[in-house]
């Protein structure tokens, strides 16, 4: 389902937030990643999504780039961010103007 190898992202000024990491995950596999802050677990994901292209590596989500092929990828794949939601200093009424209609 998910292949990754050598998978590198640099950003402008050098700085190397994924340094040639590979995985895979297969059909029904529950994977996780794991790090500390500034690991590039973040990095690692948004180029899973097809946010970004990677720096170097290869990425292949259902069987396709999820850069060059998005269209096809991002329909069948859904991502569950860590916190969301309204901001905590809104009140009941603004939080419902928000909601979907609004």
């Amino acid at each position: 389902m998910i292949e990754v190898t050598d998978l590198r992202r640099v950003y402008g000024g050098g700085f190397e937030a994924v340094r040639g990491i590979t995985f895979s995950v297969g059909r029904g596999e529950i994977f996780a990643l794991l790090g500390t802050n500034g690991a590039g677990k973040t990095s690692t994901v948004e180029l899973l999504e097809g946010l970004a292209p990677p720096t170097g590596g290869r990425v292949r989500v259902l069987g396709h780039d999820p850069f060059a092929e998005r269209a096809v990828v991002r329909p069948r794949t859904g991502v569950m961010l860590q916190e969301g939601g309204f901001p905590s200093d809104l009140t009941v009424t603004e939080t419902a103007r928000c909601g979907p209609g609004a």
